[in-house]
């Protein structure tokens, strides 16, 4: 068992003999690796009759547009020298997009940039969790790459008669990645979010009033624990590109089915609002991809010291440019700053103004907390999802 708060422990890597996937490919061209015979239960889309081949996936990944602009993405960030880089697979087609990407080019450019190794969150909340964990583990075999995962034990919130949340499943698998990487001793963590995840983001943002923050949607880049980085290269891609990548490999991908459900904003936004946008104006999702690409490039407010703050130091500052200050300095150590709303912002900033000397606290997001009383002005930044553990 491994405590992924504490970030301590080893994770096992399966060997060749581990069971059969859900991944499935067409009949390529001979000389590949032989994979596995595919088995037929299970959400999987993709080929169900025939086998991987490493060969036709690395071939057609090596030539698709999506290898130069990791190449280049990987370059900007300063990755060479065959570093170790975790490649977060879930099995959908996203990060299966991006894992085909990263082996091809880790093998077809010499000298290496990266060596990726393949990282698996299982986060026991379906009963075909293990079975794409099964998948993901296969693929890796099939690609010839270290594979490492860890499965949620979610029994400490369960115990408390709770249910675990979708916020707590996300931060429990950046704690889980983190944690891999620590023991792969990976700098960086690559993620196959894409284009239509960015416009989902911005218009999610928007409509909830987060003001000029929320146009910059999901960061390219963004630390994770002191030592590790995300990267997320594929922001400015559609996800038909990638899914058009996937198909023509030959690889099977695992499809979660909550995904489909229309009962949430992300999913509504998703199936319903992007493409009644794309009707109106075509290539409306990667205008607004662009747009948060634009927006993350914009200069950051430089020069602020990290909390605690002389009150005092505000009495000559307007509303606006404390908001700003606050937003900057959250930032550095919560990416959830883009969620909060304007007003909550304007009504920290107030607070800060206010001559009142009686201490008060306002919640800025679920882990930041604004304390302020008579003479300073401070952020108290909880850790994150206490009493989850992961199992290797």
């Amino acid at each position: 068992m491994v405590d992924v708060a504490s970030d301590r422990g080893r994770r096992s890597r399966f060997g060749p003999d581990h069971p059969d996937s859900g991944f499935r490919r067409p009949a390529g061209p001979p000389g590949g690796s032989p994979g596995s015979r595919a088995r037929k239960d299970g959400p999987v889309t993709g080929h169900p009759e025939d086998v991987l081949d490493r060969s036709r996936i690395e071939l057609v990944a090596s030539r698709s547009s999506l290898a130069e602009l990791l190449d280049r993405r990987l370059e900007h960030h300063g990755l060479h020298d065959a570093c170790p880089v975790l490649v977060a697979v879930s099995g959908g087609v996203d990060s299966t997009a991006l894992l085909a990407v990263a082996a091809a080019i880790s093998r077809r450019r010499d000298p290496a940039r990266i060596r990726p190794i393949v990282a698996h969150v299982d986060h026991a909340l379906r009963p075909e969790s293990a079975d794409d964990a099964t998948a993901v583990a296969r693929l890796a075999e099939v690609l010839e790459l270290p594979f490492m995962q860890v499965r949620i034990d979610w029994s400490a919130i369960e115990s408390a008669g709770d249910s675990p949340s979708s916020a707590d499943a996300r931060d429990a698998r950046w704690d889980a990645l983190a944690s891999m990487a620590e023991t792969a001793r990976a700098r960086v963590v690559l993620a196959g979010h894409h284009g239509d995840d960015q416009a989902e983001t911005v218009l999610l943002r928007l409509a909830r009033g987060v003001g000029l923050d929320g146009l910059s949607g999901i960061p390219e880049q963004r630390m994770l624990g002191d030592a590790c980085q995300v990267i997320r290269p594929f922001l400015t891609s559609r996800r038909a590109e990638l899914a058009a990548l996937v198909e023509e490999a030959g690889i099977g991908f695992r499809h979660d089915p909550t995904n489909d459900r229309r009962d949430r904003a992300r999913e509504m936004i998703r199936h319903e609002i992007l493409p009644r946008l794309e009707s109106i104006h075509p290539g409306a999702a990667g205008r607004i991809a662009a747009l948060a690409a634009e927006s993350n490039e914009r200069p950051e407010v430089g020069g602020i010291l990290p909390p605690p703050w002389d009150r005092g130091i505000f009495r000559s500052f307007d509303e606006s440019m404390v908001m700003t200050l606050l937003r900057t300095a959250v930032s550095r150590v919560d990416p959830a700053v883009a969620e909060v709303a304007r007003s909550q912002w304007r009504t920290a900033a107030r607070m800060i103004i206010d001559p009142d000397p009686a201490p008060r606290r306002l919640r800025l997001t679920d882990r930041t907390e604004l304390k302020v009383n008579k003479g300073l002005v401070d952020l108290e930044v909880d850790s994150p999802v206490p009493g989850v553990t992961a199992s290797s």
